[in-house]
């Protein structure tokens, strides 16, 4: 793992803070359940049957809602998403979440990151996103948010620390192509 900055460590405090005391008026348990993988779950499984993953490593899990419940999709029922894409082998990690926070210590055939980069500190995220593609075999699924948050660090700072339009981000991840040319890249945003 590359090393960060000061403030990129300062901001894991915060989430640990808000996972804990919740933010928003939302209490803590309710925080960043993880839910905004719910709708990359199907394409994500598309990905893994593709390319014969076998193991999958989220980064940035939250609390890790859909790994750890029974959920529905087109009336088929599956317990957690271990059954839905067919692995047994998925390590979660969220350095905010203690359960989770334990760091990677291998690679992983398919790295998920959705709902994470735009979090981290601007002097940061280069080598942020360089540690996923480090921590791949066969692909890197990311999800990143183009438009401020709507909640907010005690200090009035959006928690949306590197806010980029996607045509800055696309040039962001050709650099990442050419370093990884053996990783597949799957780029998406949310606005």
């Amino acid at each position: 793992m590359s090393k960060y900055t000061q403030n990129y460590y300062e901001i894991i405090e915060k989430y640990k803070l808000f996972h804990k005391h919740g933010v928003k008026n939302q209490p803590g348990v309710s925080t960043f359940l993880g839910y905004a993988l719910t709708r990359w779950v199907g394409k994500i499984k598309e990905i893994i049957d593709i390319t014969g993953s076998r193991s999958i490593l989220d980064f940035g899990c939250g609390k890790a809602y859909l790994y750890n419940n029974n959920f529905k999709i087109k009336d088929q029922e599956y317990h957690g998403l271990s059954n839905f894409w067919g692995i047994d082998d998925i390590f979660l990690y969220d350095p905010g979440v203690e359960k989770y926070s334990k760091y990677p210590n291998r690679k992983y055939d398919g790295v998920i990151c959705t709902d994470v980069i735009e979090h981290i500190p601007e002097n940061d995220v280069i080598n942020f996103i360089d540690n996923l593609f480090k921590l791949s075999n066969k692909f890197v699924f990311v999800v990143i948010a183009t438009v401020p948050a709507s909640k907010y660090f005690d200090d009035g700072t959006n928690i949306h620390l590197c806010l980029k339009s996607e045509a800055v981000w696309k040039d962001i991840f050709d650099n990442f192509k050419m370093k990884y040319p053996d990783i597949d890249q799957h780029v998406y945003f949310n606005d």
